[in-house]
């Protein structure tokens, strides 16, 4: 009998997504939720359907649901024949007498669970629920949880079974915490080399992603060290906080995620990868695996794990501030080597890393954890 997975996701930043279907809304307003669904995933913000899609091949029934305002109208409207207003209308009753925050998400979320009858749920990073909204749905579905985020308010790690993260650090303190816990790196999906213009490098030196954040302290310094030195581009979070006269500001080209950034770091001679305080100096983080997967030369801060774990020759590591500006202008000026380095990280990348191969870790780490909770011959239907 094959195995049911209802898995929870964002597109981060959320503004990218939203500022997408208003762009299109007069389309996207007309969608029934299949439709909207396969709309959000065709943008590939995060990870897409890169999970599910995979899964499937290896002989899973698995969805995407996506934690957005727009994709839960859709649901509501399915489920129930009901807009927003009129559901969150519904809910403002129960709401005087006992607060609860997103109740008539809660309420469509629910329902579709009990719809859909999982046998796992997989809930990816910060979904904007707390974890003890889960815990209930843990008497039919194995509870798991993806996070290599800092971890967000009122989510614990006993409200799961299995913990899945690409960080050594949060591994070894889920496990100490009594959770089931494994290393889930990073991949790429080859259907995104498909959906990629082919065309020459336009941008010197790109980064996208957070600044001006403490989680982000390291990262922010070593760029601001270099951004009005080079030809620099950066999209992100926090860009509207610097004032005009700042590098920072200046090199800020606002928001983008999914296909949009991908096509940016296919774009980009060289693209800029520093990790987040909580990756506690390892080399993990999305963006290395994305900039590799497109083909264009990744420069990233030297880690342990990168020395430990990969080929010397496929990306181009810095050491600190000085290091970096001195790379960027010798690779931007080394075209020949630059372009070979980028060959070759990814054709190591697409060798090692794609979601199809990752996701034949998962398989088995889910089958057994479900075995493990329900035994084998649980039937969906009791």
């Amino acid at each position: 009998m094959a195995l049911r997975l209802l898995k929870f996701d964002t597109i981060n930043p959320q503004t990218y997504i939203v500022d997408k279907i208003k762009e299109q809304y007069d389309s996207f307003s007309k969608f029934k939720r299949g439709e909207a669904l396969d709309w959000i995933i065709a943008t590939r913000g995060n990870f897409s359907d890169f999970y599910t899609y995979n899964l499937r091949k290896l002989g899973w029934e698995s969805e995407e649901f996506f934690m957005n305002d727009y994709y839960i109208e859709k649901v509501a409207e399915e489920m129930f024949g009901l807009r927003k207003s009129y559901l969150y209308a519904k809910t403002r009753i129960k709401n005087l007498i006992r607060p609860s925050a997103n109740r008539w998400k809660k309420v469509v979320i629910s329902a579709y669970i009990k719809k859909y009858n999982p046998d796992v749920i997989l809930v990816r990073e910060i979904s904007g629920m707390q974890s003890d909204f889960w815990k209930p749905f843990g008497m039919k579905s194995l509870l798991v949880s993806r996070i290599a985020s800092p971890i967000p308010p009122h989510w614990f790690p006993g409200h799961w079974d299995i913990i899945l993260t690409s960080t050594e650090a949060y591994k070894t303190f889920f496990n100490l915490n009594g959770v089931k816990s494994y290393i889930n790196p990073n991949g790429f999906d080859l259907r995104i080399l498909d959906e990629l213009s082919k065309r020459e490098k336009k941008y010197d030196v790109t980064f996208v992603g957070g600044l001006g954040d403490r989680h982000w302290a390291r990262r922010t310094k070593c760029i601001a060290s270099f951004a009005d030195k080079v030809n620099f581009k950066w999209w992100g979070y926090n860009g509207n906080k610097y004032k005009q006269e700042q590098s920072l500001k200046r090199s800020w080209q606002g928001i983008t995620s999914g296909i949009d950034m991908l096509q940016i770091y296919k774009d980009s001679k060289i693209v800029f990868n520093d990790y987040g305080e909580v990756a506690d100096g390892e080399g993990v983080n999305q963006r290395l695996f994305e900039a590799l997967g497109v083909g264009s030369m990744l420069l990233t801060r030297n880690a342990e794990n990168l020395r430990k774990n990969f080929p010397s020759d496929i990306f181009v590591t810095f050491d600190d501030e000085r290091d970096c500006l001195e790379k960027i202008n010798y690779y931007l000026k080394n075209e020949e080597e630059r372009e070979k380095i980028a060959k070759r990280g990814q054709e190591y990348l697409l060798g090692n890393f794609t979601y199809d191969r990752l996701m034949t870790d998962i398989d088995i780490i889910l089958r057994e954890g479900h075995e493990s909770k329900f035994g084998r011959n649980l039937n969906r239907n009791n």
